[in-house]
């Protein structure tokens, strides 16, 4: 059996630096910059949405793992906190990587589960989670930039 490919595609139009709409399927999301680094502090920034979904994966796969499992869960409460040097994006160049240094995640499962069974729905967890994956691990980014004519 064949396994299907993924492909997920978004399309974003920036109104400003700061500020921007992206159209994910049938949702519209947006996303702003606090008031010091040119926003409106309108929306969440882009760095909010990469923690955002990486606690949302992480409670999907959670759930659906624990179901293969025969683990019953009734609720998670995920926290997943970054911090950057805002540094390099601002120009100057110290050494230090543009995004997040280091994420750190506290899921909580809401269930009746033993230890053995925590650590097994852990592991799985760490190891299946895709957008854990593409956090932890170098992807490849190919960049097109171009030059588009304005509509008058």
């Amino acid at each position: 059996m064949e396994s299907l490919l993924y492909t997920g595609e978004v399309r974003t139009v920036g109104e400003s630096m700061a500020r921007s709409i992206t159209d994910a399927g049938a949702f519209k999301i947006f996303m702003d910059e606090p008031v010091e680094l040119g926003g409106r502090n309108g929306a969440p920034s882009p760095l909010d949405f990469i923690l955002a979904a990486h606690a949302g994966c992480l409670n999907y796969m959670t759930f659906y793992i624990a179901r293969e499992l025969g683990i019953p869960v009734t609720r998670t409460d995920i926290t997943v906190r970054g911090a950057l040097d805002p540094s390099t994006f601002a120009g100057k160049r110290g050494g230090a990587r543009a995004g997040y240094q280091a994420l750190e995640v506290t899921l909580q499962v809401h269930t009746p589960a033993n230890a053995d069974q925590l650590a097994l729905l852990k592991r799985e967890v760490e190891a299946r989670c895709p957008v854990s994956d593409n956090l932890a691990n170098a992807t490849p980014v190919h960049l097109t930039l171009k030059a588009a004519t304005s509509e008058a």
